[in-house]
């Protein structure tokens, strides 16, 4: 190899330098501050198979909105998703909640077949108000676990009702999500009224260890749960000081082995 094929990589990695840290050149991307949306939600998946699902949701592969179980003289009990969102308003970036899905617990007292589990599917379009083509799509699984309770006074744990039902949420860890669009890094943040830890002696009938997180619903009630969900936005990180330092040493060294190899030859 010549010295000027040394010379030509070297200035080649000095040139690409900046370009591979930093971005290649161009115009800085706007932050999205204004965001329309719409949300998708359905049960794709219940146990035991006694429970019957209905109302379908197209969007969702046909998956049931509404699932149903028990028999009584109130009627089954049922819970339903409602993704509905009348009148919407608009999202904005780093300002409040607008709201998400419902859901709705008929606790009613039954016999027979149970819930004890499913799994809500929630689909989150978020596009740019500003721009239709800036659209990202959040597609969550929420894993649920539910405890139908006996109705008597010694329900175990402190309660409303006697007694009421336990929802619990298996994977919370989906309630904060984050994606990037140009330079960018946006958080996605779910919550809902009545929705969080729970105390040690409810985890402990619904069989899960302390720290649990879920909601109670009362008995002979319509218990709403109504989601909200919020965006934040921070810039994409550049690497640290002492990253851009140790490829500064690096490119050094190459010029000495260059210089070494010019001497020799």
């Amino acid at each position: 190899m010549a010295w000027t094929d040394f010379k030509r990589i070297s200035m080649a990695l000095v040139v690409s330098f900046p370009v591979a840290v930093f971005g290649a050149a161009g115009a800085k991307a706007d932050l999205i501050t204004e965001w329309n949306y719409t949300v998708d939600s359905a049960f794709t998946a219940f146990s035991p198979a006694g429970v019957t699902g209905s109302v379908p949701n197209a969007n969702l592969g046909n998956a049931p909105t509404s699932l149903q179980w028990g028999t009584g003289g109130d009627g089954p009990s049922s819970l339903v998703v409602d993704s509905t969102i009348t009148n919407p308003p608009q999202l904005f970036t780093g300002a409040g909640s607008v709201a998400g899905a419902s859901i709705t617990h008929n606790n009613n007292p039954i016999a027979g077949t149970t819930l004890t589990s499913a799994t809500l599917s929630t689909q989150l379009v978020l596009t740019a108000a500003s721009d239709p083509s800036l659209t990202h799509t959040l597609s969550s699984i929420f894993e649920i676990a539910f405890v139908e309770t006996l109705n008597d006074s010694n329900c175990g744990f402190t309660s409303v009702s006697s007694c009421d039902d336990i929802f619990i949420l298996l994977n919370p860890e989906v309630l904060v999500e984050q994606f990037i669009i140009d330079e960018f890094v946006y958080t996605v943040t779910l919550s809902a009224s009545g929705l969080g830890l729970l105390d040690d002696a409810t985890c402990a009938v619904a069989g899960q260890a302390a720290g649990c997180f879920g909601f109670t619903t009362q008995e002979r009630q319509a218990n709403n749960l109504q989601t909200f969900f919020s965006i934040d936005a921070e810039p994409v990180r550049v690497p640290e000081p002492a990253s851009l330092a140790l490829l500064g040493f690096g490119l050094l060294g190459f010029g000495a082995v260059a210089r070494r190899w010019r001497k020799s030859n």
